[in-house]
């Protein structure tokens, strides 16, 4: 379902127009059906991708449907201030398996590389490949870890691949610090996230596939949480650690210990063997982004986090950003 909003009307994946910055109906819309979205994803070309946060049009008429589609864009603004926090965090200490940020000067919008999703390109990936991308992703989950933060959603749809073959890990508008009272929970979700993810790697499963309701999706949490789920072919050597992070045994595991206990089974490859994306590319998407800026118009519409929340207070609906902080 498309519901009015200001200034898409895009959100999911669907193919409606949109009435945002720039009028940008003809870029396709990368957000997910498939999973709760926290904002809108456009791809702007075949390299480039922006986002920005839900914002809905306020109605006179507050009832229960219209407080909802708000407070799911209040969230929003939320999330993307915890992913810009870690895009600050990483700015001065870049690592390969992050999606990259496209300094651009917008307060408005986040500019990224676009990626392939790992789903798309898993089925072309030898075992070689697969193990350098376990490698990656414990190494990336660990580097958050000591830079004090927690993903808060680590899944399969959050992974994506690089021209480079490069794993990359993204969306981080889930994301606590470990000085947030939500952290210990999260870091316990990413754990048994993580696990999933292994496995995915390995053998092409995910025990989340096909799912059609939040009620098929806490059955299979409560099976994996009882020990019942099953360890497909090709990731039997992490048998331990995909349950560990299923069952909830290693919540309290620091995730640095994780990454030495994968690397102690399948090998500490070097993590540069592959090629990487050079500076000069990035620095000429952040060029093609910049320009775009200078074409784009800003819909009058829109407004920023504080002004909305004055504006929601003004129609009689008291709200606070620090509720979903």
């Amino acid at each position: 379902m498309c519901t009015k909003a200001a200034p898409a009307t895009i959100y999911r994946k669907c193919n409606h127009k949109t009435d945002g910055v720039e009028r940008i109906y003809y870029y396709r819309c990368l957000s997910i059906a498939h999973a709760p979205s926290q904002g809108l994803v456009y791809a702007l070309d075949t390299d480039i991708v922006i986002k920005l946060p839900f914002q809905y049009t306020i109605p006179d008429d507050l009832d229960d449907e219209a407080i909802f589609y708000l407070n799911h864009g209040l969230r929003s603004f939320v999330a993307m201030e915890r992913e810009l926090a870690v895009y600050d965090a990483v700015a001065s200490r870049q690592h390969t398996n992050i999606a990259r940020r496209l300094e651009v000067n917008s307060s408005s919008c986040l500019f990224l590389e676009r990626l392939q999703p790992l789903e798309e390109i898993w089925v072309n990936a030898d075992e070689m490949m697969r193990h350098r991308w376990i490698r990656e992703l414990v190494d990336v989950i660990s580097w958050l870890e000591e830079l004090g933060f927690t993903h808060g959603d680590l899944a399969i749809r959050n992974l994506a691949v690089s021209s480079s073959n490069r794993l990359k890990l993204f969306d981080f508008g889930s994301s606590t610090t470990n000085d947030h009272y939500d952290y210990v929970a999260d870091v316990k979700r990413d754990h048994s996230g993580l696990a999933t993810c292994l496995h995915y790697i390995l053998t092409g499963v995910d025990p989340f596939a096909n799912v059609d309701s939040v009620q098929e999706v806490w059955q299979i949490e409560s099976q994996l949480l009882a020990g019942r789920g099953t360890i497909g072919a090709g990731a039997e050597a992490l048998t331990d650690v995909i349950q560990a992070g299923w069952t909830g045994q290693a919540a309290s595991t620091k995730f640095s210990q994780v990454k030495e206990r994968v690397e102690t089974i399948i090998g500490a490859a070097d993590l540069d063997i592959a090629s990487e994306t050079s500076e000069e590319h990035y620095q000429r998407l952040e060029s093609r982004c910049a320009e775009w800026l200078k074409r784009a118009t800003l819909d009058q519409r829109w407004m920023n986090p504080d002004d909305y929340c004055a504006a929601c207070r003004a129609k009689g609906y008291e709200v606070e950003l620090d509720v979903w902080r």
